[in-house]
């Protein structure tokens, strides 16, 4: 019992720190306009960052990413 409730507590404290970047993150997905998805679709090579964004935003809405070629290297697929 005393393992079990060391393992609950870690867990807590650990969903505890990642909560208040979970709420932040959901409050800049609200920010987000029309326009700012269009212009992240017209990129045809989007920066690192940006892709990491969108993938993660995938995740968070459960859209599986579109594979498409990549542009500057024609035997591989990007999401």
């Amino acid at each position: 019992a005393a393992q079990s409730k060391a393992i609950a507590d870690d867990a807590q404290a650990d969903l505890d720190l990642a909560l208040p970047a979970l709420d932040e993150a959901l409050a800049s997905l609200k920010n987000l306009s029309r326009n700012d998805i269009v212009e992240v679709k017209s990129m045809t090579s989007p920066p690192d960052g940006v892709k990491m964004v969108m993938e993660a935003a995938c995740i968070m809405f459960d859209e599986r990413p579109k594979m498409t070629n990549d542009p500057t290297n024609l035997k591989k697929k990007i999401a």
